[in-house]
């Protein structure tokens, strides 16, 4: 670094930005902002954004220093530019609930927006259009429009390639991208901007024009293209990168990539510190220094081996490199990219393709193809329409075998592996060992280098978080449903039901991103208490989903007389979906090599009433002291059968509450045979039934079991190990 004093100004200027901005940041967002989450709001700025998407037109409103997002069902001719009263009600992003899921309130904090407005009514105070900015918007639907009218679902793929407007893309087809490791093709990222503005400049000074108008006219098209696509940290970052080379063509001096990188980081963290936190931050950043520093190794493995030839007296002789050769350096960048954001991957997806380094090196080349075609086929679409179709099937041809392609790497063996969210402890270890293993090979000490890097891969993807030989029971924040995960001491992983009636796509969103987040890519068992849609609408997703999802080798059911058509569908689909299905019954019972027991208490066999809440199978889990109940949607009839049982009465550590905690549920007779020292209620926020009833937790609170809720708690965790128990809340 001493040769780059500019580099190193910015580096330190980075590391004062953010301790600066850490020492005084405030994570939450105002008090009053979170007083206003539901309320009815009233609220003047200007529209400094526009997007169409599949639900109805969005606005992005700005206030003072404040942004939010106006969600509305119906188009209206608003421009950007003008200023607008918003009135509606005002709601904030969710928080995530649950280890693993998506939290879009941080991610839209990271944008400096508040919230959404769901509106009543907008009025135009200011007619002033920022001709520019709305142009370039209006340019992006008509774009967007044409690709979709030619193209059909590619032309959606491709919107979101050059456009990097998403919002027409099938939810499968980005999830086979992410699943392959190709998913950031999907992002307009550094890669494209700088695609375009490469293209230009190149074409121009081919054509005779000076570097000056060549870097001028490169500009003047890229700027516009970025903000058009969003102007994403990873754009800009291009951008930035862009100017700098630029700068360095025409004044003659030489463009050194690593002040360039450095240089734009300080850019971005200055205006926009919380960019820190963003993947796409740690991810194209991370690509291109990894870029960097294996193009630099490379060269000083090139001068060690010439060194070598000196020393054997043979510097003349030139040997051809092997297939094996060749392909190992055209997967070199890319293992170099890979090494390097592994963390930022598995800290945002739990899992890594095993054969995305090899994809990547045909996808990525083969990119050009698509972007280029892409480009000339929308201008054809101006100039030469009939000739446009011919040039972008060229683009729709490469997609399709992109996606034909993904559809069959998922099929080969050890396609994806599944490793859990690290720890940061083993990311900045994983981080430290990196970095060794590059001085080692930069002094030529390649097998300890290989040493050091097997290390550190076994350090980061080894389950060194996970806690074996304790008990670890997670009641899941499922919103208006059940979900309780049980992982026993001797390696066996449980799931009790798995539903809601207020999360759509459930085990995409909420169940698969928790289990793989703890490094589970294979559920041992999943019981179904009863087949009402909130215990099991994801569990007939996660069926669907297992090439993708998360698997089931065992589904358990109640005893098939007590089958309602929702247990026959779901044990229709998990036939079809090669999962075995057994029943229990009361008596039966599932353990593990440790001695953890989960066993059925009723319905008993003398139970003749309907299928349904009253008919939910009852489990007990046993661990050493611990013991735990878990009671579905049990009331009625149910509650009668089984307080009349011999299994009717006993002390337990923890309750799992029936339905929801409803007023009907858990009465005092129940309580009063069944006691326990805490109790789980699994409830929605703002569901419309009330749950849990106020009754139900004066009955508790009488009783004096302390109560814990999902509503309130998002996900709760118990840790059992010997003698102790602990409880903690994802929502503290």
């Amino acid at each position: 670094m001493k040769n780059r004093p500019l580099a190193v100004m910015c580096l330190v200027f980075l590391v004062i930005r953010c301790l600066v901005f850490w020492a005084g940041a405030k994570w939450e967002f105002p008090p009053e902002v979170l007083r206003m989450d539901g309320e009815k709001i009233c609220v003047s700025g200007r529209i400094f954004k526009r997007e169409q998407r599949e639900k109805g037109p969005t606005w992005y409103l700005r206030a003072g220093d404040r942004a939010y997002i106006i969600y509305s069902s119906e188009w209206s001719d608003y421009r950007i530019g003008n200023t607008i009263i918003v009135t509606g009600t005002f709601h904030l992003f969710e928080r995530a609930s649950n280890p693993g899921t998506f939290d879009s309130r941080s991610y839209y904090q990271n944008q400096n927006i508040y919230g959404m407005i769901f509106p009543e009514s907008i009025k135009v105070t200011d007619n002033t259009i920022q001709y520019g900015k709305e142009w370039i918007a209006s340019l992006r639907e008509r774009w967007k429009k044409e690709l979709l009218d030619r193209m059909g679902d590619e032309g959606a793929v491709l919107s979101g390639i050059l456009l990097g407007d998403k919002s027409a893309l099938d939810p499968e087809v980005k999830e086979l991208y992410q699943k392959n490791g190709i998913a950031h093709l999907l992002a307009v990222s550094g890669l494209h901007v700088s695609f375009i503005g490469l293209l230009i400049y190149r074409t121009m000074r081919k054509a005779g024009v000076p570097f000056s108008g060549s870097a001028a006219l490169g500009i003047l098209v890229l700027l516009p293209y970025a903000v058009m696509t969003g102007f994403s940290v990873s754009a800009r970052r291009a951008v930035y990168m862009y100017f700098i080379r630029m700068g360095a063509e025409v004044t003659g001096r030489v463009y050194d990539l690593l002040t360039s990188l450095v240089v734009s980081a300080a850019v971005i963290v200055g205006t926009a510190p919380l960019s820190v936190f963003d993947p796409g931050f740690l991810l194209s950043f991370g690509a291109i220094f990894a870029i960097w520093g294996g193009e630099e190794l490379r060269i000083r493995l090139e001068e060690l081996k010439e060194k070598e030839r000196k020393k054997e007296k043979t510097p003349g002789i030139k040997r051809k490199k092997t297939i094996r050769q060749k392909l190992l350096w055209a997967a070199y960048p890319g293992l170099c990219i890979q090494l390097l954001t592994f963390p930022v991957l598995l800290s945002s997806y739990y899992e890594f393709p095993l054969y995305s380094v090899l994809v990547n090196i045909w996808v990525i080349p083969m990119m050009s193809v698509v972007m280029g075609a892409g480009l000339l086929g929308s201008i054809c679409c101006l100039v030469l329409p009939p000739l446009a179709d011919v040039i972008l099937w060229i683009s729709k041809a490469v997609l399709m075998f992109y996606e034909w392609n993904c559809r069959i790497m998922l099929k080969l063996p050890f396609a994806r592996i599944v490793t859990g969210k690290p720890d940061t402890i083993q990311i900045l270890l994983y981080l430290f060992l990196l970095m060794l293993v590059y001085l080692l090979f930069r002094k030529g000490k390649g097998k300890s280098g290989m040493s050091a890097l097997i290390f550190a891969l076994t350090l980061l993807l080894g389950p060194w978080s996970q806690y074996y030989g304790e008990l670890k029971v997670t009641m899941i924040d499922v919103g208006q449903g059940d979900g309780i995960l049980i992982r026993m001491p001797g390696g066996l992983d449980c799931l009790v039901d798995g539903g809601s009636t207020s999360e759509e796509m459930l085990a995409k969103y909420t169940l698969e991103p928790f289990l793989e987040s703890k490094r589970i890519r294979m559920l041992d068992y999943v019981l179904i208490s009863h087949g009402d849609t909130d215990h099991i609408s994801g569990i007939q997703e996660m069926l669907e989903r297992q090439d993708v999802g998360v698997g089931i080798r065992t589904l358990v059911l109640p005893e098939q007389h007590l089958w309602d058509e929702g247990l026959e569908n779901l044990a229709r689909t998990a036939k079809r979906a090669g999962t075995k299905v057994r029943t229990m019954k009361a008596g039966e019972a599932i353990r593990d090599r440790a001695g953890t027991e989960l066993s059925c208490l009723g319905p008993s066999e003398e139970y003749g009433g309907e299928p349904g809440n009253e008919a939910s199978m009852i489990l007990k889990l046993s661990s050493g002291k611990f013991s735990m109940l878990f009671t579905g949607d049990l009331e009625g009839a149910g509650e009668e059968d089984f307080l009349q049982g011999e299994s009717g009465s006993g002390t337990y550590t923890v309750l799992k509450v029936p339905h929801h905690g409803s007023d009907g549920a858990a009465t005092e007779a129940f309580l009063e045979q069944n006691n326990a020292r805490y109790a789980l209620i699994s409830a929605g926020k703002d569901n419309p039934y009330g749950h849990p009833g106020e009754k139900l937790l004066k009955r508790l609170e009488t009783c004096g079991i302390q109560t814990f809720c999902t509503k309130e708690d998002g996900a709760i965790t118990l840790l059992v190990k010997g003698e102790t128990m602990t409880i903690r809340k994802f929502l503290e």
